[in-house]
């Protein structure tokens, strides 16, 4: 039997990284997928592509998740395609507010705000619209639990939403909804390219160095997003999963 078997699951920013191998994962499990992307609809319909060669069922919905309407019209759209939601997974993160936070410019600060208003919209339509039994999980990161001053920014809100999340299942709980956080470290994705991973690495990973210095494969984090979704982790909730090899607590 499939963990996620008649599952109807939504995932935001699924058509690349993390989102995607999330999206491939839960269709291998036996759910349909809502595949949200914000402007790469051939990369999305990849992964639509993908799952239905996995026998699966998907669907790309454009949205972008810093729009509100158009957020919100994601969650209705995703609700009509299958008829109902039990699986939402709020990834998309446009974004990474870099810069130390004496230099951030106004513009860098609005817009990681908007990111976080849009996780806010994305609780909101969740905790209305997930059936009850469901399960709502954030993508938070292991950057909340180091200093980095070039991610302070971007750490914060990630923080915010792990806290948003917590209350969440606190008022969602009489439903039998569990609410939680995913929190990857340091893993390889096409967001990466450009970026100084060697610098990254030896801000929080361990010396002397262990098996789980490199950073981790999208799969392994889908992995954890499974497990969390599914019914091996009925008890679990209202916590953040941590999915970092310990990098982020071996200081």
């Amino acid at each position: 039997m499939k963990r996620l078997a008649d599952k109807v699951a939504v995932i935001t920013g699924a058509s690349r990284g993390i989102g995607r191998a999330i999206a491939e994962s839960y269709a291998r499990e036996g759910a349909r997928v809502v595949v949200n992307y914000t402007s790469n609809a051939a990369a999305a319909e990849a992964v639509v592509e993908t799952i239905k060669n996995l026998g699966g069922q998907a669907q790309a919905v454009q949205a972008d998740i810093v729009d509100v309407a158009a957020q919100r019209k994601l969650f209705e759209e995703a609700e009509r395609i299958f008829g109902g939601l039990d699986i939402v997974v709020a990834n998309a993160h446009p974004g990474l507010g870099h810069g130390v936070i004496t230099q951030l410019s106004d513009e860098d600060i609005d817009q990681q705000l908007a990111v976080l208003k849009s996780y806010v919209i994305a609780l909101q339509e969740a905790g209305r619209r997930v059936r009850d039994g469901g399960v709502i999980i954030t993508v938070s990161s292991a950057a909340t639990r180091v200093a980095l001053p070039d991610v302070g920014l971007y750490a914060s809100v990630k923080l915010a939403i792990e806290q948003l999340s917590r209350a969440l299942s606190r008022e969602l709980a009489p439903r039998g909804v569990r609410v939680l956080s995913l929190a990857p470290g340091l893993t390889r994705t096409d967001r990466m390219i450009g970026t100084n991973i060697d610098a990254i690495k030896n801000a929080v990973q361990p010396k002397p160095s262990t098996p789980f210095d490199p950073p981790a494969e999208a799969d392994v984090i889908a992995d954890a997003a499974v497990f969390l979704a599914s019914n091996e982790a009925r008890w679990v909730n209202t916590s953040t999963l941590h999915v970092n090899g310990g990098a982020a607590y071996a200081q």
